[in-house]
């Protein structure tokens, strides 16, 4: 998964299971997700 850090704003690949939610870069603890860059379009019923 693709993550990217609030402080250096870097873009990290890992798995937040298996690895500790780091920045390798600057040791920021706080990542958010990257959104898709192809949003699904859902019809309204």
């Amino acid at each position: 998964m693709s993550y990217v850090c609030v402080s250096c704003e870097e873009e990290i690949d890992m798995d937040p299971v298996d690895e500790k939610v780091i920045c390798p870069n600057c040791s920021h603890r706080v990542l958010f997700k990257k959104a898709p860059e192809t949003p699904t379009r859902v019809e309204a019923v």
